[in-house]
């Protein structure tokens, strides 16, 4: 096996992490050399891994980059944040689901500007509790991270619309050639919304933060805060009636689930996006396409933006949907009509809306206000009751409390303006 020292910050790697590493340089052709480990991003842009970065150099000054994302290992800690599900979906999407939907956009001969890019997978762990997953560093082609406290532009959304309408269309083309295959992918991977929103804590954490957000709503119009109230705490119900209608819907497909800033990448020219990579697929699961669009939306854009190019983007949406369901012998009319994209709209609404109305009050902190889940320690009682205090809207400032606001009214007035709720 390869002679690899190892640098940096790799002190939380254990023994089967270290190996995949070695195992991967070994298969890229590299036998001896230093590994450097370095963290990747700050607080609150990763809130379930560890992501680092492994760079090899080689004593002839040849190097590779890839970027590891380590499960945490402290038992309370990983019951809490569901860490099992979590990198399960992952690991699922990396290894089973991402590798076929390459392979059938490839089959039909697309070119490179009609398919969706997914990053290389090298390698996973699926020990407990050591689950790791080994990827592509796109920084080296180019793509960075966007700040995600600023919203996306309309041409950043046109970007990511229209790689979801062909992400879509491959899990729809796997869907119609390989059923009893898809089936058995997207029962593997498990609805995470729904799994948190049944327990007793997360109700809890639910009610606690809905209050929260209706202290700072105090002195805005009603038609805000009955939107705001019960919001949350309908997450669970609402949740278990979407799932029913999923399960065996023909217009279901492996979505992406977690479509936001952090989890987009661009590549800039002149300063300005020209190409986009989807990451983090730990809430992908067996949804409906309305349900991407509108996490997408809800989460990534602000009013002024949504108000102006809400409907040029569904319609954008729907007509890549309908172009790059063609290269499969498919058509939109007939898989996922424009009606039927209409109508789930409406129906995802009020989740979504719901969601946004939660995800908020997490997206727009700074990263020094940030809950770093992954660093909590402590029995599942008390990090539950810190991760609720340190919620608080006492332990914001009020730059970030002003953003909430105008976060929060921004998602309710688009769901209202477009008969979301």
């Amino acid at each position: 096996m390869a002679q690899f020292t190892f640098e940096g910050d790799f002190e939380i790697l254990a023994d089967p992490q270290i190996k995949l590493v070695e195992s991967a340089l070994h298969k890229q052709g590299f036998t001896s050399g230093k590994i450097v480990v370095e963290p990747v991003g700050q607080k609150g842009d990763n809130y379930i891994a560890h992501v680092k970065r492994f760079i090899y150099e080689a004593e002839d000054g040849t190097s590779f980059k890839m970027i590891g994302k380590v499960a945490p290992v402290a038992v309370q800690l990983r019951l809490m944040m569901k860490t099992k599900i979590l990198f399960n979906n992952e690991i699922v999407m990396y290894t089973l689901v991402l590798p076929k939907l390459n392979d059938i956009q490839n089959s039909v001969g697309a070119a490179d500007d009609e398919k969706v890019r997914f990053p290389a997978c090298y390698g996973v762990v699926t020990e407990e509790p050591y689950e790791f997953i080994l990827l592509e560093d796109l920084k080296e082609a180019g793509f960075e991270m966007l700040d995600r406290m600023k919203p996306l532009t309309n041409e950043s959304v046109r970007l990511v619309v229209k790689d979801l309408a062909k992400y879509h269309s491959l899990s729809y083309a796997f869907k119609n050639s390989e059923p009893e295959i898809y089936e058995n992918y997207s029962n593997k991977l498990l609805n995470m919304w729904a799994i948190m929103s049944a327990e007793p804590e997360s109700q809890q954490f639910f009610e606690s933060l809905e209050n929260q957000l209706l202290k700072m709503m105090y002195d805005v119009s009603d038609k805000y805060k009955n939107v705001v109230r019960g919001s949350l705490t309908q997450i669970a119900p609402i949740s278990k009636k979407i799932e029913s209608y999923e399960k065996g819907s023909k217009y279901s497909v492996i979505q992406q689930g977690d479509c936001w800033n952090n989890n987009i990448l661009f590549r800039l020219e002149d300063g300005k996006p020209v190409d986009d990579v989807m990451i983090d697929y730990q809430l992908a699961r067996e949804s409906n396409p309305a349900s991407d669009l509108l996490y997408l939306i809800f989460n990534c854009t602000d009013h002024a933006t949504k108000l102006k190019h809400y409907q040029e983007w569904i319609d954008y949406y729907h007509e890549n949907l309908d172009y790059f369901l063609n290269l499969h012998g498919l058509k939109a009319s007939r898989v996922f009509p424009k009606d039927q994209l209409d109508a789930d709209l409406r129906r995802y609404g009020k989740m979504m809306v719901n969601l946004g109305l939660m995800l908020s009050s997490i997206l727009v902190r700074e990263s020094k206000d940030v809950v770093d889940l992954k660093e909590m320690t402590g029995d599942k009682e008390k990090m539950a009751g810190d991760t609720t205090a340190q919620m608080d809207a006492k332990s914001l400032d009020v730059s970030t409390i002003v953003k909430l606001r105008e976060k929060i009214i921004g998602i309710i007035d688009t769901a209202l303006e477009f008969g979301l709720i």
